[in-house]
């Protein structure tokens, strides 16, 4: 019995003890449990992110990806004519970077610009927007100065009306900018000099010289983030929500169904072609000073009718073309001539566009047989001529030895509000022809390239040939229009099927130079998404 009571205690006194162990076993086990837990859900956590992070560098660098291949595709356009930079889906619109078996896991680039033909809600293009599009701000310094060369009675403030066009601008900004841009510190009457800007909470100096950037605008008198931006606040050029509710949401609008563009879209300071041929060699200057040179450059290259006509009207003129000094003898005793043309006569006349070879015969110049003679142009105003002889002048010819031709607006790319500062360039010039030029536009089809109307109009002279203008507004408007441009503007998107991150650059290209050089990148994917995915990558339907 004793040994029943002693075997009893010995049994109460270890139960406890096994018990407490299997107490803090089965703790222990759940507070592991947990850490692993909370562990696995961090790494998860982590994975995810770093998983995210890295579809966002996939989307930056496709994005990155779509800058260098426009500017492939810049440069291969000197060698293919057919290549549309313009407005080409097929090309520009969602391209495949990296397959894969998932849509998640796809990732593509699409290139993208404004449509400017929509003056209302915005529209968009695949393919490059192009400089000169816009109005160049450096050209008001060309335009002040022609202003100033006349006589008082005779100046109309042309550097007023040709800006007039432009939303919110007044005379005022229009002197700020001009002190801007000029080299001295004489202030206009609306303008600033260095007094005022050095004066400013953050002082700096008056740029007294050309933009290099419109951006330079926002350090202008005057000039408000609200006038440079507009109501765009996303920068994808249409017309959102909250770009059309008043003050519900930022930025502040006036709610009127259009969206108010800010002349960042309007004004550029990088607008500019290059003087050579599509083989890089120098054009023939129609203004050469050296007749027998010229010549003999247009007569090898298109014949002798025509190489008879150009030097005849540098030495005589034409009924067209202000008349110069009086043409004098050279005091080469030696006869000098081409065709029996004189060439010792001094020349005293100057073209001022391509178009001015068009039609209309030379006056009288003189002739090595003692009757003076004049020369019919070789290039008749008819639609033929015009549409497909233009094109091939233009690209042999130019009127000045510059690398480069400055500030031409692109009639065929720019908005309505660039449009109507043409009239506002040379005198004559019909109101209404901005929108004649831009109701001409045929509208851009998403789904498809450019038409084959818009392919046919790579000469300015198009306005000529469809009847908006007559042949003496064209020369008048000449030396201020073009159909195209070697600084291009556009955004470029990395995006994945089915939605997932991307990323949105505003790319700047200027191909005046060998290869086309990226000149600048500008990340807006702070802004926000820009474009629904359906419109970046087409749906099944087409849509």
């Amino acid at each position: 019995m004793k040994r029943d009571i002693a075997s009893g205690n010995s049994g109460s006194a270890c139960q406890p003890r096994r018990g407490f162990v299997l107490a803090v076993v089965t703790i222990a086990i759940v507070l592991l449990s947990l850490a692993a837990y909370n562990y696995s859900g961090t790494m998860l956590v982590e994975h995810e992110a770093a998983a995210m992070g890295g579809r966002d560098v996939t989307a930056r660098t496709a994005a990155e990806s779509a800058i260098e291949y426009a500017a492939t595709r810049i440069l291969e356009r000197d060698y293919d004519d057919a290549i549309d930079l313009y407005n080409d889906p097929d090309v520009f619109r969602a391209q495949l970077l990296l397959d894969s078996s998932v849509d998640r896991g796809r990732v593509r680039y699409t290139i993208i610009t404004s449509d400017e033909s929509n003056t209302s809600t915005g529209n968009i293009r695949f393919g490059l927007g192009n400089e000169n599009a816009k109005f160049n701000i450096n050209r008001l310094l060309d335009l002040d100065a022609l202003e100033s060369a006349l006589p008082e009675e005779e100046q109309l403030g042309l550097v007023y009306l040709a800006t007039s066009s432009i939303p919110n601008m007044t005379d005022d900004i229009i002197d700020a900018i001009l002190d801007w841009l000029d080299s001295d510190e004489d202030r206009r009457p609306g303008g600033a000099e260095s007094n005022e800007y050095e004066g400013l909470s953050v002082p700096y100096p008056c740029k007294n010289g050309p933009m290099d950037s419109i951006d330079e605008l926002l350090k202008v008198q005057g000039v408000t983030p609200d006038l440079f931006y507009g109501e765009d606040a996303n920068h994808n050029g249409i017309l959102d929500a909250n770009e059309n509710d008043g003050e519900q949401t930022l930025p502040f609008d006036n709610a009127d169904g259009i969206l108010d563009l800010g002349w960042k879209d309007y004004l550029t300071a990088r607008s500019r072609e290059r003087n050579t041929t599509p083989d890089g060699e120098a054009k023939i200057n129609i203004n050469m000073g050296e007749m027998t040179e010229l010549y003999d450059a247009i007569e090898e290259e298109f014949g002798e009718e025509a190489a008879s006509f150009i030097v005849a009207v540098r030495l005589a003129g034409t009924e067209y073309m202000t008349p110069g000094t009086p043409a004098a003898e050279s005091g080469i005793q030696d006869q000098i001539s081409r065709n029996d043309i004189d060439l010792t006569v001094v020349s005293t006349y100057q073209f001022t566009s391509i178009y001015q070879l068009i039609a209309g015969p030379s006056n009288a110049t003189k002739m090595l047989t003692g009757v003076d003679s004049s020369f019919e142009s070789p290039w008749p105003e008819d639609a033929n001529t015009l549409l497909n002889v233009l094109p091939d002048l233009e690209r042999m010819l130019t009127t000045t030895d510059d690398s480069y031709i400055e500030g031409r607006i692109n009639i065929n790319q720019a908005r309505l509000e660039v449009l109507t500062v043409i009239p506002g360039l040379a005198l004559d010039v019909p109101a209404d022809l901005p929108d004649a030029i831009l109701g001409a536009r045929p509208p851009i089809d998403l789904q498809s390239s450019s038409s084959n109307i818009t392919a046919r109009r790579n000469t300015a002279a198009w306005i000529l040939a469809e009847g908006l203008v007559d042949l003496e507004t064209l020369r008048n408007i000449g030396p201020y229009i073009t159909t195209g441009g070697d600084v291009y503007r556009f955004q470029a998107v990395g995006h994945f099927d089915a939605g997932g991150p991307s990323t949105r650059l505003e790319a700047m290209i200027d191909a005046t130079e060998y290869p086309p050089r990226i000149l600048s990148v500008r990340d807006l994917t702070s802004l926000g998404r820009g474009y629904h995915p359906n419109t970046l990558t087409p749906t099944e339907s087409g849509q």
